[in-house]
């Protein structure tokens, strides 16, 4: 049984152009729980929304006038044809990510096999959400491909095998996995702005986590924003990642659900260290008195305090990728220091 003890990790994004320099801040800052690193500001083809793009049908990416869209013809059998194929294989080596995309990722998995870290417990990866790349990748009627039900049946399944590639590829270390969904579309979910059913979301997102679990690896969604925290808990997922600097009171109230969440196995990934400009302006101190207050009111409420931090684990608040360089590299190492002073609070290791 993995134990979250207040752990380390992070949403993804760095804002480095060089991966050696953004491998070291991760092996750095991130000793128990390490992901690869996205580097949107290397390349156009590592922005969230488009690195897991490979593979989709009717895709149209042109990285020098920095545009992406789909383009679906009347006459679309035989593409939608060889991606079900594809998709029906299981085969995940067929949904691989190029290095053009995400060098991250086949830079940390060599740096872990040149030399592997005692401290380390789980290894992570990540994806973006179905809801967030379909409610953004749009076709020549600009109009995004979460209303066309076929492209989005499509967007889920590329998704879910992108997830598994990075599970297969981990697979030759001998820890737990864990992969997050970046799904920051769902904080318009109930809005005029997203008039998502909730048996969409739900059912999308489901499908994903299942195929993380055939993987034996947990299924994480990371929401920066407010959104129906109590949907959420109700699917498939094994950690929520939220954003506990900007939003803690619109989930702190529901009480009975994340008892009910942390009881069944689930981990709350308390995004406490802020990746805006509030990052010059607080101190690890300060972010440790916010996060112990947290978890005293839970307490308070009558969850108990070994369930919260066996079930927990520290992170930014969202991805650094757009943060200066020096204030990314200021919130990974509060999300570090963080994560040592609570776990000495709390006598963990």
């Amino acid at each position: 049984m993995f134990k979250g003890n207040f752990s380390a990790t992070a949403i993804g994004s760095f804002p480095h152009r060089d991966v050696g320099e953004a491998c070291d801040l991760v092996l750095k800052t991130l000793p128990e729980i390490p992901c690869w690193p996205q580097l949107p500001e290397r390349d156009m083809r590592e922005e969230m929304c488009v690195q897991y793009t490979e593979g989709l049908p009717f895709l149209k990416l042109i990285p020098e006038e920095n545009r992406i869209y789909v383009d679906m013809p009347e006459d679309n059998t035989d593409e939608l044809e060889i991606f079900y194929n594809k998709y029906l294989s299981e085969n995940a080596e067929l949904f691989s990510m190029s290095t053009d995309c995400s060098i991250g990722f086949p830079s940390i998995v060599a740096r872990l096999q040149e030399e592997w870290p005692k401290t380390i417990r789980a290894v992570k990866g990540q994806i973006v959400g179905p809801i967030t790349l379909a409610g953004t990748l749009k076709g020549k009627d600009d109009i995004p491909v979460l209303h066309n039900p076929t492209l989005f049946d499509a967007v889920v399944k590329l998704l879910a095998m992108k997830a598994c590639w990075q599970l297969k590829r981990y697979s030759i270390f001998n820890v737990p996995k864990i992969i997050f969904l970046d799904e920051p579309y769902l904080s318009s979910y109930g809005s005029a702005f997203a008039s998502l059913k909730k048996e969409q979301v739900v059912d999308s997102l489901n499908e994903i986590f299942q195929a993380i679990h055939q993987y034996k690896a947990l299924a994480g969604i990371h929401c920066c924003g407010n959104t129906d925290w109590p949907m959420l808990m109700e699917t498939q997922l094994d950690i929520l990642n939220f954003d506990a600097f900007g939003y803690m009171d619109t989930i702190l109230i529901y009480k009975k659900e994340i008892e009910a969440f942390l009881k069944r196995g689930g981990y709350l990934a308390w995004g406490i260290v802020p990746t805006t400009d509030s990052i010059n302006e607080v101190t690890v101190n300060g972010l440790f008195h916010k996060l112990e207050s947290a978890v005293d009111e839970l307490v308070n409420k009558g969850i108990e305090k070994k369930l919260i931090i066996n079930n927990s684990l520290i992170t930014p608040s969202c991805g650094t990728g757009s943060l200066p360089i020096d204030e990314a590299e200021k919130s990974m190492n509060m999300t570090h220091d963080l994560s040592i002073m609570i776990k000495d609070r709390y006598g963990i290791s």
